[in-house]
């Protein structure tokens, strides 16, 4: 098979499938101050707004973690992606099943054509489903992946490869996590590249 259709394969399973590093951004409130003085030195007590919004989903700290594997598995998958090896990373600590397989299959096929991933793609991840019972909690991710900044490039050139004729620079992607010893790992993911997003 040649580098140019070894290539096209794997960037059309994985851009079509999946894609890195999701950084779900998590905000930090500071006090404010002017010319160094503190302008509201006691907390306010919380508006019954604001009770009601962090009360409304009771599930929040839970899919939390969730989303926070689920970008760890991205982030450790991209660098696998453009190393061409998964030593260094730590894929195996966010990934389990058919997602860890299909993500090192893709990684070792990739160093065998002589291609890596560069950059990383963008990511509009939810949690969609949530069922904690069972020996093994899991819950469903759908993603609105973005693989515009995600190129396939050749590594001794550096040349960047053609992406698949047709393929959607943001599509639906589903991930499925599960719970295993406390810890989320992300099991499978399904990509939907006829919907676009």
């Amino acid at each position: 098979m040649s580098t140019r259709r070894t290539g096209s394969a794997v960037h059309r399973r994985i851009l079509t499938a999946t894609t890195a590093a999701v950084l779900t951004a998590t905000a930090l409130l500071t006090g404010c101050s002017k010319e160094g003085k503190t302008v509201n030195p006691a907390p306010a007590p919380p508006s019954p707004s604001a009770s009601t919004a962090l009360s409304a989903d009771p599930r929040a700290a839970e899919k939390a973690e969730i989303l926070a594997a689920y970008t760890g598995f991205w982030a450790e998958s991209v660098k696998a992606y453009a190393a061409g090896s998964d030593k260094g990373t730590q894929l195996v600590k966010y990934a389990a099943n058919k997602a860890l397989d299909e993500a090192l299959t893709d990684v070792t096929n990739l160093q065998k054509a002589g291609l890596a991933m560069q950059g990383a793609p963008g990511h509009r991840a939810e949690v969609t489903s949530l069922q904690m019972s069972g020996e093994h909690p899991g819950a469903t991710v759908t993603d609105c992946l973005d693989i515009s900044t995600w190129r396939t490039v050749n590594r001794s050139s550096g040349k960047e490869e053609l992406s698949p004729s047709g393929q959607p620079m943001r599509y639906v992607a589903v991930a499925e996590v599960e719970q295993w010893s406390g810890r989320w790992m992300v099991v499978a993911m399904t990509p939907n590249g006829d919907r676009t997003c």
